[in-house]
C-alpha cells in the first residue's frame, strides 16, 4: 500500500489555489465602471510610462502610457482614482472588446496621455493596475 501523503499534498495545494483565486479581491480594473453587456474587459500593462507636467497653475499632470492592445478591435480605456492622503494615484488601464467581434489577432500599438489630476504640492506615486510605474513631486 502506498502512502497517501503525495495525494493529500496535491489536494491541499489545489484547495489553496482555488481559495486564493476566489478570495473576492477585485482586480485593479474593477475601479472602472462595469463594461457594457456583450463586452469583455482585459487589464492592459503599458510597456512605457512617463509623467508630463503642463504649464499651468495649479499644475496639471498627465501620465503617458504606451504599449500594445491585443488586437485592432480592442478599445483602450482607463479610470483614474484621485490621489489619496498618502499621495497614491491609482489608474485602471484596460481594453474593451465586443464578444461577438471577429478580429484579426495582431497587436495594435497605442500611445495615450491620461490626465491624472491637478496638484498644488506634494509627493505622489502612480500605480497602473496595482503596479507602481511613476513617482513625482510638485514643489
Amino acid at each position: 500500500m502506498r502512502p497517501a501523503y503525495p495525494r493529500l499534498a496535491a489536494i491541499t495545494l489545489a484547495i489553496m489555489i482555488t481559495a486564493a483565486g476566489c478570495s473576492g479581491q477585485p482586480g485593479p480594473a474593477s475601479l472602472a465602471p462595469s463594461p457594457a453587456p456583450g463586452v469583455v474587459r482585459t487589464e492592459i500593462t503599458p510597456a512605457v510610462t512617463d509623467i508630463v507636467f503642463l504649464e499651468s497653475a495649479p499644475g496639471q499632470v498627465r501620465l503617458i502610457v504606451q504599449g500594445d492592445l491585443p488586437n485592432p478591435c480592442s478599445q483602450l480605456g482607463w479610470y483614474v482614482k484621485p490621489g489619496d492622503d498618502q499621495g497614491r494615484i491609482e489608474v485602471a488601464l484596460y481594453a474593451d472588446q465586443a464578444t461577438d467581434a471577429a478580429c484579426v489577432q495582431v497587436v495594435q500599438p497605442y500611445s495615450e496621455p491620461i490626465s491624472i489630476g491637478t496638484f498644488e504640492r506634494g509627493s505622489f506615486v502612480v500605480l497602473v493596475n496595482g503596479q507602481q510605474v511613476e513617482e513625482f513631486t510638485v514643489p
